[in-house]
């Protein structure tokens, strides 16, 4: 098989907008996608690291800001009856997760947040009596109904960085606390959030700031919303199969198999029963299937340390 006529893996590829710029292969989530963005609604997954979160947040993004602009041939394309965008805003907190002290992550905090919000318009004064999150606040009274999207990626991180220093992990949970309950407070302006993380910190207050969420994390109804089902995997990767086949020999049913053994199991939802494969080993073993089946989710995201 020749490999220019493969489509290109999207392999490390986490903007949504580029990835079908590019012709990357795009797993069709968007109907489950769809359901989620039509709601007026507060949201929270938490999923491992390399399981696509940052690609999630990204076509969400891009159906708020653009509309249909990048789902030509989607599912979504015929369900989404939405002709208006939006004013979003995207936090990604591991940029922001180390830090020596709560002034240095003060700091950090202070330039995430003026940087994300400063291009819809708000403007944050320093050496003023009144402090950020106030200047803030008092902004987004300033929007109409229903006008902005808040889309968070990685909100633990700042968090996890810091597990093993409790009086630092305790003021920067007050620190990010105080911007939930603000957001939290002008709900009004807020047409969509959605937040992710590899864990949930059910016993800080942050959640508590936050208690309107709607926890998709075990949801049976998106337990596939990331990941690659075993049928997702035949239907848009039966390409690749069948070049690993070729190239080590051995027949695509005795090779979708053992990938199965290998890299599908991770089941994310109350009734155990949808399993999904880890898209990072999947893909990794796809682009050079002849280096074998390495635990490459291991090697790269699952590794304690």
């Amino acid at each position: 098989m020749n490999n220019c006529d493969l489509k290109p893996l999207p392999l490390g590829t986490s903007d949504f907008a580029a990835l079908r710029s590019d012709g990357q292969i795009y797993v069709d989530k968007t109907a489950l996608i769809y359901e989620i963005a039509s709601k007026r609604q507060k949201f929270f997954l938490s999923r491992p690291r390399r399981f696509g979160k940052s690609l999630l947040i990204s076509t969400f993004e891009s159906l708020f800001k653009y509309g249909l602009r990048d789902f030509k041939g989607l599912a979504i394309e015929k369900l989404w009856k939405d002709a208006g965008t939006y004013q979003v805003v995207r936090l990604d907190f591991s940029g922001i997760k180390s830090f020596v002290s709560v002034e240095d992550f003060s700091v950090k905090l202070t330039s995430l947040l003026a940087g994300s919000f400063m291009p819809l318009g708000f403007s944050y004064e320093e050496n003023t009596a009144v402090n950020l999150m106030d200047q803030l606040s008092n902004w987004l009274k300033t929007l109409s109904p229903n006008s902005l999207v808040l889309l968070i990626d990685e909100y633990d991180a700042p968090l996890t960085g810091c597990l093993s220093k409790p009086q630092l992990f305790e003021d920067a949970r007050k620190e990010l606390s105080e911007f939930y309950a603000r957001i939290k407070s002008n709900d009004g302006a807020v047409r969509f959030f959605f937040m992710t993380g590899i864990t949930k910190f059910n016993k800080t207050s942050i959640f508590s700031e936050l208690n309107n969420f709607s926890d998709l994390t075990l949801d049976v109804d998106y337990g596939t919303l990331l990941g690659y089902t075993h049928n997702e995997v035949e239907q848009y990767f039966g390409a690749y199969l069948d070049r690993a086949s070729e190239l080590l020999n051995k027949p695509r049913k005795e090779l979708l198999s053992e990938l199965t053994n290998h890299y599908d199991g991770f089941c994310f939802e109350r009734s155990a029963t949808q399993h999904v494969f880890s898209p990072w080993s999947l893909l990794k073993f796809l682009s050079s299937p002849r280096n074998g089946l390495i635990d490459y989710w291991f090697e790269s995201g699952g590794r304690p340390s």
